[in-house]
Parts: C-alpha cells; sequence; structure tokens
C-alpha cells in the first residue's frame, strides 16, 4: 500500500510540473482539456533599484517597446520626490541582463529649456517606436479625459521624444517646434511608424485629430481632423498604420457595461489626403490593443472589453474573430472587463493576452489560437493590471508591463514581465 502511495504521490508532482505552470497566486479559469496544451513561466524585471532617488514608478501603459537587437524600452508614470508626477524610461537587454535608466520626460524638457514653470508629465501612453536609431515616445500632461473636456486649456499640449541610441540621449524632439509640444493643450495618446516612410503618425487626445511628423525634417507635416468628438465616446488608445498607406482609427466606449456599443471604424488615406468613415464597425469598448505579422499584412486588434478583430491589411477588410476568452468560460457567464494589450507569437500561431475577467480577481494568460480560432489558458500569472502590445523576440519571450493587484490596486509593483510560453 505504501509503494502505490509514493507512486500515486510521484505521478500527482509529475502532472503538476508538466501542467500550467506560472507564479502562484491566482487560480487558473475553469478550462477544458483542449485548453491546457501550452505551459509558460512568468519573470518579473524591476528597475526601482537603479530609478533616482526619490522617484517612485506607479503605472505603465501600453509604453514598452524594442530595437533592432532586441533590447527592451518601457516608461513608467512615476512620483518625484517633490510630490510632482514624472515619466521615467528605462531599458532592458535580455541578452546581458543589463538594466538602465535613460531619463525622465521632465528632465529632458528643462535640460532644454522647454518645461514650463508647473508643468507635470505623468503619462508617457504610446508605444515606443524605433525608427532609424531612435526611440520616438509622446506625452500628455493629464492621466485621461473620457467624459467632459472643460478642463483642455489648463494643459500646455504634448512634448515628443527619441531616445538616440547612438548618442544614448533621451530628447526632447518637440522643443523646436512652435510653443514647444506638438500638440496645444492635447496629449498623445498612441504612436506608430508609417511603413515604408520617415513618418510617425500620432493620435491626439482627446480629439482624435492624427499627426503626421516628418521625422528626418523634424517637423509637423499636417495635422489631420479626426472622427468627431462626443461626450461618452472615447478615442482608442490605438492608431493602426498599414503599409497600404491607410491609417485607421476608431471612437468606443470603455464601461463594460456598454461592452454592446456599435461604433464606425474610420481611415486617413496618406495619398489621396481623404478622411472617412468605413464600412465597418466594432464593438467591445475602444481599441487597446494590436499586433501585426513580420510581412505587414495582417493585423489583430483587441478592445478594451476583450473583443478580437482581424485587418487585412490589402483589401482593409476587418472581421470580428470573438471574445478573447475560452468558450467554456463565456458559457459560465465570465466575461472580460478589461484586456491592454495582445502579442503574437515568435512562429505567428498564437495571440497572447492577458485580461482582467469580471468575477475572477486572479489572472490568466491566454492564447488565441489563430488556425482553430479557440482561446486556451495558458497559465495563471501574478495578479496585476497587464499592458502593452507586440512585443517578441526570436527567442520566443513576449513581454508587457504590470502593476498594482489586478483588482483594486492601480499602481505600484511596476515591473517589465517575460513570459516564454512552451512549444506545443
Amino acid at each position: 500500500m505504501r509503494h502505490v502511495l509514493l507512486a500515486v504521490a510521484l505521478l500527482a508532482a509529475l502532472a503538476a510540473a508538466i501542467a500550467v505552470t506560472c507564479i502562484v497566486g491566482s487560480s487558473p479559469s475553469q478550462a477544458g482539456p483542449t485548453s491546457r496544451a501550452l505551459a509558460a513561466s512568468e519573470r518579473p524585471i524591476a528597475f526601482d533599484d537603479i530609478a533616482p532617488a526619490g522617484l517612485v514608478l506607479e503605472q505603465c501603459w501600453d509604453a514598452i517597446g524594442m530595437d533592432r537587437r532586441e533590447r527592451v524600452y518601457i516608461g513608467f508614470t512615476s512620483r518625484r520626490a517633490d510630490g510632482r508626477e514624472d515619466f521615467a524610461v528605462f531599458r532592458y537587454d535580455p541578452a546581458s541582463g543589463e538594466r538602465r535608466f535613460l531619463g525622465t520626460f521632465m528632465d529632458a524638457a528643462r535640460t532644454v529649456g522647454n518645461l514650463a514653470p508647473g508643468e507635470e508629465i505623468p503619462k508617457g501612453h504610446t508605444h515606443l517606436v524605433e525608427i532609424d536609431g531612435r526611440i520616438y515616445m509622446g506625452s500628455q500632461g493629464f492621466h485621461d479625459l473620457k467624459e467632459s473636456i472643460d478642463a483642455l486649456p489648463g494643459y500646455r499640449g504634448s512634448h515628443l521624444y527619441a531616445y538616440d541610441i547612438a548618442r544614448d540621449k533621451l530628447e526632447d524632439v518637440s522643443r523646436a517646434l512652435p510653443g514647444g509640444v506638438v500638440t496645444r493643450y492635447q496629449g498623445l495618446i498612441a504612436l506608430a511608424h508609417a511603413p515604408g516612410s520617415d513618418l510617425l503618425v500620432g493620435l491626439a487626445h482627446p480629439s482624435s485629430d492624427i499627426v503626421l511628423f516628418d521625422t528626418k525634417r523634424n517637423r509637423v507635416r499636417e495635422v489631420v481632423a479626426g472622427i468627431p468628438w462626443r461626450l461618452g465616446n472615447p478615442l482608442s488608445r490605438e492608431i493602426v498604420a498599414t503599409k497600404a498607406g491607410r491609417i485607421y482609427t476608431y471612437r468606443g466606449t470603455e464601461d463594460p457595461a456598454r461592452r454592446g456599443a456599435v461604433h464606425r471604424i474610420w481611415a486617413y488615406d496618406l495619398a489621396t489626403g481623404a478622411m472617412a468613415a468605413t464600412a465597418y464597425t466594432a464593438s467591445g469598448g475602444f481599441w487597446n490593443g494590436q499586433t501585426k505579422t513580420r510581412d505587414g499584412r495582417t493585423i489583430w486588434l483587441s478592445t478594451v472589453n476583450g473583443e478580437l478583430y482581424r485587418l487585412d491589411v490589402a483589401s482593409g477588410a476587418f472581421t470580428h474573430l470573438g471574445t478573447f476568452l475560452p468558450r467554456e468560460e463565456i458559457a459560465a457567464g465570465e466575461r472580460v472587463d478589461q484586456l491592454y494589450g495582445i502579442t503574437l507569437s515568435a512562429d505567428e500561431t498564437r495571440l497572447y493576452g492577458i485580461p482582467r475577467r469580471s468575477h475572477a480577481r486572479g489572472s490568466n494568460l491566454y492564447a488565441y489560437d489563430i488556425a482553430s480560432g479557440a482561446v486556451g489558458l495558458v497559465g495563471p500569472v501574478p495578479p496585476a493590471v497587464y499592458a502593452g502590445s507586440d512585443l517578441r523576440d526570436s527567442r520566443g519571450n513576449i513581454y508587457f508591463a504590470r502593476f498594482g493587484d489586478g483588482a483594486s490596486v492601480w499602481q505600484g509593483t511596476a515591473r517589465l514581465a517575460i513570459f516564454h510560453p512552451a512549444a506545443r
């Protein structure tokens, strides 16, 4: 009998090792056998110990990126020792493990005389985009404006920053622009590189105007009027620039109770200069995640309430793919309240994301299988808010930012989270 019990215990331990593994701290969802085809491990990278004295790292909203050497850049909304909010930028090299502090938005602006008295810069909300050896990132001087915009004239406007890799310097690019800002009063909430050009494409918050910035001439080429503002209809946190020369934008909602609201997708044509509503719509809240194939032919978009869409770049057609949860969880009444990013796997067969669910306090990593259209559980991860999109390397690692506890705490314990999902 003792031998039988020992054998059972060994088998149980082996099963636990093979099954989904991550850092403990949350309970896995109730998922069927097909949802357990993958496994993942998570490694958090902290930067608190190399931040300037008195600077507290609090949040990260989408502000991650990667250079051609696969070094990862990440920025955090932070609290300075004097109580003002700033944005701190770091770099992590997965090959060597080196971590570096690159500077803060306020300090970079002050160095060139472009910080106004009393100005704070709490948000870097954009992807960190590399163009010709420079990592670009945009700012806004406020946290959010989803409803009334009466307070907008009280803010100076958006800065555009670039970290010059060769010169090892974080610069305030907007210092040479009229008024020292890219958009007066407004923020830059999203950035993308228009493929095959020198254009950096920005999305102004809250107007949804499209800002075309010429990185060679260091000037704003044009500001295109965006989707008309309407109370309770905030703009997305993504702007989509395609190799077909079109730029897509969208306004939606955020409250999970309004996930069913349907809104039109708009497109701007770089060749013709036309900005118009398309024939396609979306629901599930505004866009808050995107990832694309290496050839740029397919782009996936996720909404803040967990709906998944595919864009065929050549035709401009959008297809709704469903909710980013396993079917069995949806059948049991589970829903996605917030999803802040998705990332394509290195072999381009799966999409990964970590949603906040309506009935669960814990956090889970899920994978959408592109061939079958099924969403499966990868495994539980530390409870937190996870954000960031389209960040993966050639070694099979995927990257998200994380902070808070995923439930009631929305700041603190800010980290870069590295996952390495096992091959099937």
